[in-house]
């Protein structure tokens, strides 16, 4: 289980991709789903820092957001949880526009910063 946290954590960090994890096997999913491994606004910072330098493609941004959000590996620490939470839905958005601009990107920064909760400029 500890060896699948790690991998997991390096998912988290973007040292590797999703798609390197082994199938997990069920007993170590379900401790990790009572005790997942914490995402931090400086996770999202460092997410889309990359992205703004074409370190990671778009594509790369979304699986991570997917894989993080949606899965019940991973939780929020308590006092990033709304911010992070309102860039995913940011994020989510500009998905299914089809259109990720740079002021968006520099928008979401900006709330994971100040942990202020972002919000799309139309």
């Amino acid at each position: 289980m500890n060896l699948y946290r790690e991998m997991l954590e390096q998912v988290r960090d973007l040292k590797i991709k999703k798609d390197e994890l082994p199938p997990i096997e069920y007993d170590a999913e379900t401790e990790l789903i009572e005790n997942p491994v914490v995402i931090e606004r400086a996770h999202m910072i460092n997410l889309l820092k990359r992205y703004k330098q074409e370190r990671l493609s778009e594509s790369d941004l979304f699986d991570w957001v997917h894989f993080v959000w949606f899965s019940d590996l991973f939780t929020c620490k308590v006092e990033d949880a709304d911010c992070i939470a309102s860039v995913i839905q940011v994020l989510e958005e500009l998905e299914d526009e089809g259109q990720v601009l740079p002021e968006d990107i520099d928008d979401c920064l900006t709330a994971l910063e100040n942990n202020t909760l972002a919000e799309l400029s139309f």
